[in-house]
Parts: C-alpha cells; structure tokens; sequence
C-alpha cells in the first residue's frame, strides 16, 4: 500500500553497520526527498542485482556512487555510478540478528 518493505541482508559488505543476516526497513518514497552523502539505499544495481550501500557522493552529472563498509566489500570505483531511477529506497531501521 504505502511501498515500504522489509529485507533480509546477506552478506558481510556493509558489516559492522548492517550485520549479515539483518533485516532492513525500506521506504521508497524517500528517494525523492534530498539524498545525502551516508545515506544507506537499497539499489537495484546492473551487475550485481539488488544491493545495499552507503551513499558516497553524487557527482555533477547527478549520478550516485555507493559503497561498503567491510574491506570485503566491492571498491567504488568497481562498482560504478548508478541513476536515481536504480534507487530503491531508503533504509530508515536495521533490525540485527539474534
């Protein structure tokens, strides 16, 4: 109704801040509020699916980079710029394992 959801996170990319096996609280329709620099996003991205990542930096053509936070983690550069239409959502809460 509302288009927020809920994920469950695999994978250590974003470890200590999103531990693997957390549950996220998605809301989409805060993507077209102002983004800012730390903002975690839930992306769809073109090689690698559905990711979650911290936004670096939006550049001057108004392209978003994303990264991790474990040394494990895919590198910037790798992972390459993303449009606002690949923006998912904001994550607003992540709920940690148990």
């Amino acid at each position: 109704m509302f288009g927020f959801h809920f994920c469950k996170v695999t994978g250590v990319s974003m470890s200590p801040l999103i531990p693997e096996n957390s549950y996220i609280f998605v809301v989409p329709w805060f993507k077209i509020f102002n983004l800012k620099e730390g903002n975690l996003l839930k992306v769809f991205h073109p090689r690698y699916g559905y990711i979650v990542k911290s936004l670096a930096q939006i550049d001057r053509n108004g392209l978003f980079w994303l990264k991790g936070h474990h040394k494990s983690s895919i590198p910037i550069e790798k992972l390459g710029p993303v449009g606002k239409s690949q923006i998912q959502g904001k994550v607003l809460w992540v709920f940690p394992p148990k």
